[in-house]
């Protein structure tokens, strides 16, 4: 009897564990949401033919390139922190790029694409802030407005970031000022 007593405290340990894991991720995430500093960012349009996977609306994120004072510590999916402030639009601007997590900054983990040298440009992927998960059902009728309104002639979309420390999650995806659902709810698809 007493050791399948073990045996059964050793099975609720490993289901307490794997519980554990994904309990902290939804709490960080709400902890963000909840707490972090908001940043608005302009979006950019993107390739329509592979804008859409399954239920997200994929978002291209501005300010992309960031302009650096020296391209040559910089490589090819190299981790970094673009630490950010804003405009006097309120818009997001990466002050400068960072090897390490710089304390007490707002600074959302992106990856390096590429280096343009003669521009003294570090082109940056958003790391994890490249879409916006939305159900099954909205998420085709905000694909088509997002790209309908990101284009470059004539953009009016804008997500919001939540930021704290290094934590970063997508608040809202804003179509001509009014967020995505509101937005899809005043202009119904196919009407």
């Amino acid at each position: 009897m007493h050791k399948r007593n073990l045996l059964l405290l050793g099975f609720a340990l490993v289901v307490a564990a794997q519980l554990a894991v994904p309990a902290w991720m939804i709490v960080e995430r709400e902890w963000t949401l909840r707490d972090g500093q908001v940043f608005k960012f302009k979006t950019r349009p993107i390739d329509p033919s592979d804008a859409f996977r399954g239920r997200y609306v994929w978002l291209g994120l501005e300010p992309n390139p960031v302009k650096v004072p020296d391209v040559s510590p910089w490589s090819y999916h190299q981790k970094a922190f673009a630490v950010l402030a804003a405009d006097t639009n309120g818009f997001a601007i990466v002050e400068r790029l960072a090897r390490e997590a710089p304390a007490g900054q707002a600074a959302v983990p992106v990856r390096v694409s590429w280096t343009d040298t003669k521009k003294g440009e570090v082109h940056i992927n958003w790391t994890g802030l490249d879409r916006l998960y939305m159900t099954e059902k909205k998420a085709p009728a905000a694909e088509d407005a997002y790209h309908a309104h990101s284009r470059r002639t004539n953009s009016t979309c804008h997500v919001t970031v939540r930021v704290r420390g290094t934590r970063a999650v997508i608040e809202n995806l804003f179509i001509e000022n009014q967020p995505i659902h509101d937005w899809l709810k005043t202009h119904p698809a196919g009407k």
